[in-house]
């Protein structure tokens, strides 16, 4: 009779410890905490610097793994993505002054787009293979700041030549969006190649 009960209770005891397993097998795991993204975190905090940072960090940060946390990247990839935009509305803006009755300022602002589109291109060239610090990254560094700045003021006089006459509105209007659009996006890079230029180690002011 003792017998029979110490049977029972080990049974009971090693079913318990089954069943009990079986649930644990079968509940979830808990999820791995998620781990920072350098590069992320890097891309946000360089484009806090900038006037658009939203804009900049939205951009910019599907290319982290890429550029992790290296200002020379990220400030070569900002003139990439500037140029491509710059190129589409350069194609655009040509287009639509090959319409019957555009405005004489679209083939003027066809112009100014196409000379930011050359400026961004030289600017990409010079960073290829530029030194890291010296004289000669000075004046990289200053060659890129100015073509960037023509090319910004190049936005600008575009936008000029639509105040100068009679426009229809839409025209104008999408004008306005896609040069404002290069703006932005110019204004972006130039940030971000100052942010490159203070950041280098080892370079003094240029």
């Amino acid at each position: 009779m003792r017998s029979s009960s110490v049977a029972a209770a080990i049974f009971a005891v090693v079913f318990s410890t089954q069943l009990l397993n079986s649930i644990l097998a079968a509940a979830p795991s808990p999820a791995a905490p998620e781990l920072p993204n350098p590069g992320a975190e890097f891309i946000r905090n360089s484009c806090n610097s900038t006037l658009y940072p939203k804009r900049c960090y939205k951009t910019l940060s599907p290319f982290a793994p890429e550029i992790g946390s290296d200002p020379k990247k990220l400030a070569k990839k900002a003139l990439s993505v500037t140029l491509k935009v710059t190129q589409s509305a350069s194609k655009l803006m040509r287009r639509m002054s090959r319409i019957p009755g555009a405005p004489a300022a679209m083939a003027d602002c066809v112009e100014e787009v196409e000379d930011a589109v050359e400026e961004l291109g030289k600017s990409i060239d010079e960073m290829v293979g530029a030194p890291a610090e010296g004289p000669e990254f000075c004046r990289m560094i200053g060659d890129v700041q100015t073509w960037l700045s023509a090319a910004e003021t190049d936005d600008d006089t575009c936008m000029d030549g639509f105040e100068e006459g009679p426009v229809k509105r839409n025209v104008k209007k999408l004008v306005e969006k896609h040069v404002g659009r290069i703006a932005r996006f110019t204004s972006t890079a130039l940030a971000l190649v100052n942010l490159y230029a203070a950041s280098s180690s080892g370079v003094p002011s240029c």
